[in-house]
């Protein structure tokens, strides 16, 4: 059984690497604290932007993958503290990446669909990034950052839905918690993305894992749904009431990095390295559905 290490272990992918690959490999989560529950066969408490300290820990353990999803993600604390965005989304990546290079790891780093601007959508790998956010940038930075140490490196630009560890981390999560509360909500339909179910998405970086695939990959949803979509699929599969769901247009919005895009990635390449499309996003929420019980709990650390 080879052995996994994942930094950012306690965080949203993270933790579901956690579960998703239990009994599949050995594996190893870094973080800054602990998580709330046992995901990982062993757990390194680390301060991931000391080099020298992740260096030593990984010399010794030598593991055969480590998967960098340690980041800053979101949008508003990097647009007021820029310089701890670059810290992780920048200087992690390349430091993780180097030296993952140096104990010959295979070296998996996750990027994001906002390296786009979303002006046109449908975006390939050979499609030019113009990010629209700090968030984008330094993700942008963090991809070209670990290509320059580590040409071997496979970077996966994705974006994600499914059960988060505090369960307030996914748009999955909103509409769910919202419409169950009774609540009215807004879903946006002009902001269109790829989303794939995070377990899903862990299946992915498996077989991605043990192919020859390296450099720049998009992994998604093989369809776009914009957000009011996926809100009204997600009412439908969870058997909750649609209408409490109106329509909404990101672009009038307050958030001052949330504008109309389109950020729908292109993952004929994805199909071309795995052999077969990804899950359209209906799949990704009815396995949703059918593994909440069980796996919203363990992600969270909360009995059965």
């Amino acid at each position: 059984m080879q052995t996994w290490l994942v930094t950012g272990a306690n965080g949203f992918l993270g933790s579901n690497i956690g579960a998703g690959l239990k009994g599949k490999a050995h594996l190893v989560g870094m973080a800054r604290s602990a998580p709330a529950s046992g995901l990982f066969d062993s757990f390194h408490q680390c301060d991931i932007t000391d080099e020298i300290a992740v260096r030593a820990y990984l010399e010794v353990l030598n593991p055969d993958v480590v998967i960098n999803t340690a980041a800053v993600a979101n949008h508003e604390i990097c647009e007021h503290q820029p310089a701890l965005a670059h810290e992780i989304n920048i200087g992690v990546a390349q430091s993780v990446a180097s030296i993952s290079k140096d104990i010959h790891a295979r070296f998996i780093h996750i990027s994001t669909d906002a390296v786009f601007d979303g002006g046109a959508g449908n975006y390939s790998e050979l499609d030019d990034p113009n990010p629209f956010s700090v968030y984008g940038q330094t993700k942008l930075d963090g991809e070209r950052a670990v290509l320059e140490r580590n040409a071997q490196a496979l970077i996966t630009r994705t974006n994600f839905f499914g059960w988060s560890p505090s369960g307030s981390k996914s748009i999955l999560e909103f509409f769910v918690h919202s419409l169950r509360e009774g609540k009215q909500v807004k879903g946006f339909t002009d902001f269109t993305v790829t989303s794939i179910y995070a377990q899903q998405l862990v299946e992915v970086l498996w077989q991605l894992a043990y192919s020859p695939a390296f450099g720049l990959i998009h992994v998604g949803s093989s369809d776009s749904l914009s957000k009011y979509e996926f809100g009204l699929t997600v009412a439908k599969e969870f058997e909750l009431d649609a209408s409490l769901i109106t329509q909404s247009l990101a672009s009038t919005g307050n958030v001052s990095v949330r504008r109309a895009r389109d950020l729908s990635l292109n993952t004929a390449r994805l199909t071309e390295v795995m052999g077969f499309s990804p899950p359209t996003q209906l799949d990704g929420i009815r396995c949703a559905f059918q593994q909440e019980d069980v796996l919203a709990k363990l992600i969270s650390g909360q009995p059965n």
